[in-house]
């Protein structure tokens, strides 16, 4: 779930450690970053005061100063932190009731403490499965740990790693290639962990800007902007869901020497050995370039191997990705990492319902299989909207499957089974209307750079054309009669209205649109003038105006006061992102026919309001 998002979940309280954290930043760099100075003087010099919108915008703002901030928190903090944040990182985590992280937090101490011993009692037999050469680097690192930890016995303090010491354990653990799991089993053997009481827990990481805890859903959240930031604290490239695709795609052998090479037993089932090798968060850089490949293989065979492992593979094109093989792995490393933060899942909530509902038919067991894959606590899981904020995308739940049962379900709905399969079935359930009605409200401001990114090619020229037929579309959806012809027959070379809604008998409805970059819409003396020759021309040619609607994606105070006054029009105002809430509420209620009375009310129209009404 992206911060915007959050923020407008939790309340003040809740978000008061986040904002307390920022504004210390603010306050330290509002002289020397002009934009932090123009953010906070919207909100009257006061964080508290600052919109939701603007608080990303600092947020992204100041994402450097808040990745050292909680850096240092994890580093000094008594709570083990990075016991903590292994939980809150995995894919199926950023949304968690208090009691299924409790349960989380038990099994990961269990399974721990478990480890732990395993591995102090293989370290301390000396005729023990251990390769030699790496039982002396884990010995190596656990000399360090202790070294560092006991250091402060000799001037009279008491034991703990400073900050200086635990920075350079944590470059010595990369030199030797330690898994952050290795890391945690030598540093236990040598410093007790202990658990502490859930709550205590959640205050500690509620106090360190790493979560929100909504009291009243009595439920944890962690922004995605912030897991992406812990991942890269505690060194992991990827999210488990990719580093998944891409060891399923490797031989057994591959596998075994990643096994080998990080203590997992070699003779679990490849399935368990995957799941091992994903627990330990591994270097990805370092698998793809060293650790898949036996002694003495040439360079160019490796990237032969990863060129034929992602083509075939993974049907991706590694031609664009450099040539050397860091290149092609950095570069194909980012990618992966460029597809989790794009906010475009592709596909519409209606065309990833539809998709979830085909799949689900075609292999009952998915849903089990997703829950388990992403550790989700609900149990129906097969929703877009649940799994949109748990950012797993429609190209997530396809490479779930294999090679076999995607062709058969291309073969089930006469989807093309040549070449890339996943592109393949998505392309078969985009709309591309929907989609921009998706993005009504970046149509409507004039954003193109959204749009773009979303891979919605539109020119700057077409957006005001393209928000009338979009606004067409949602009331054709609501079931109004948008009357083509009508408004044709009305409409004169100098008067020419954007929409008219026929409700018959004579009565319509006159829709106007208005597009305004950056800014609210404020012209009330100028589209009032407007609309009062479009009503006095429809009146003339025996039409009674029952209603007059401005569409624009938002209104200034002294418009909405305008409209509420002027008896004349009977003139109604909906923003852009209400007017979807309201196609939204209508699609999940279950009425037949919409109730147009709900729109016939003066000024601004309230969409919670009135999705309220069509839910009751």
């Amino acid at each position: 779930m992206r911060l915007i998002k959050v923020l407008d979940i939790v309340n003040q309280i809740e978000k008061s450690s986040f904002l307390k954290i920022l504004d210390g930043f603010c306050l330290e760099l509002r002289k020397t970053k002009s934009q932090i100075d123009k953010i906070l003087s919207e909100g009257e010099g006061q964080l508290k005061n600052v919109d939701n919108n603007n608080i990303v915008n600092l947020y992204n703002l100041l994402n450097q100063e808040y990745k050292a901030y909680i850096q240092k928190r994890i580093k000094f903090s008594d709570y083990q932190l990075d016991i903590l944040v292994n939980i809150l990182i995995r894919d199926g985590n950023s949304i968690i009731s208090r009691e299924w992280f409790l349960k989380l937090y038990n099994n990961e101490i269990s399974k721990l403490d478990a480890n732990i011993k395993t591995f102090s009692a293989q370290l301390s037999k000396e005729d023990s499965n251990l390769d030699p050469s790496r039982r002396r680097e884990y010995q190596v690192y656990k000399n360090c740990v202790q070294t560092g930890y006991e250091n402060d016995l000799i001037i009279n303090r008491e034991k703990h790693l400073s900050w200086e010491e635990k920075s350079i354990l944590h470059t010595l653990a990369k030199s030797l290639d330690l898994s952050n799991e290795e890391v945690r089993w030598i540093t236990h053997t040598v410093i007790p962990f202990k658990k502490f009481k859930i709550d205590d827990v959640i205050a500690e990481l509620k106090e360190s800007g790493i979560i929100f805890f909504n009291r009243k859903k009595n439920t944890i959240f962690i922004p995605d902007e912030i897991v992406w930031l812990l991942r890269e604290i505690v060194g992991i490239e990827l999210p488990n869901k990719y580093l998944r695709r891409i060891l399923k795609n490797l031989t057994d052998p591959e596998i075994n020497l990643i096994a080998k090479k990080h203590n997992i037993n070699r003779k679990l089932n490849r399935a368990n050995k995957i799941q091992e090798i994903l627990n330990q968060g591994v270097n990805v850089t370092n698998l793809l370039t060293e650790k898949i490949y036996k002694p003495g293989i040439k360079k160019i065979d490796k990237i032969s191997r990863i060129q034929s492992f992602m083509k075939v593979g993974l049907e991706i094109d590694p031609s664009s990705f450099g040539r050397s093989l860091e290149d092609k792995v950095s570069n194909f490393i980012n990618y992966l990492n460029e597809q989790e933060r794009d906010e475009s899942t592709s596909l519409t909530k209606d065309g990833y319902n539809t998709l979830l509902k085909d799949l689900n038919k075609a292999y009952p067991r998915l849903n089990k299989r997703i829950k388990e894959e992403f550790e989700l606590q609900d149990e129906d899981v097969m929703l877009s909207e649940l799994l949109d904020d748990y950012n797993i995308k429609p190209r997530d739940i396809l490479y779930l499957l294999k090679r076999d049962e995607l062709q058969r379900f291309c073969k089930i709905h006469k989807i093309k089974s040549r070449g890339n399969l996943v592109p393949n079935i998505i392309a078969n359930y985009r709309n591309i209307d929907d989609l921009y009605i998706e993005n009504f409200e970046a149509v409507g401001r004039r954003d193109l750079k959204t749009l773009h990114e979303k891979g919605l090619l539109v020119k700057e020229s077409e957006l005001g054309i393209l928000y009338e037929k979009l606004t067409k579309k949602i009331f054709s959806y609501l079931g109004f009669n948008v009357d083509e012809k009508l408004r044709k027959t009305i409409n004169t070379n100098r008067l020419q209205m954007d929409i008219v809604l026929n409700l018959g008998n004579q009565e319509v409805i006159i829709i106007e649109c208005k597009t305004i970059k950056d800014k609210n819409y404020n012209q009330y003396t100028l589209v009032s003038r407007q609309l009062r020759s479009y009503k006095n021309l429809c009146e003339h040619k025996g039409h009674h105006v029952s209603r007059v609607i401005v569409v624009a994606n938002d209104f200034s105070e002294e418009f909405i006061s305008e409209c509420e006054y002027d008896y004349e029009l009977n003139l109604s105002l909906t923003t852009s992102r209400g007017l979807v809430k309201i196609l939204e509420g209508f699609k999940k209620s279950s009425l037949l026919e919409f109730p147009a009375r709900l729109l016939l009310r003066d000024g601004l129209l309230n969409e919670e309001r009135i999705v309220n009404v069509l839910n009751k």
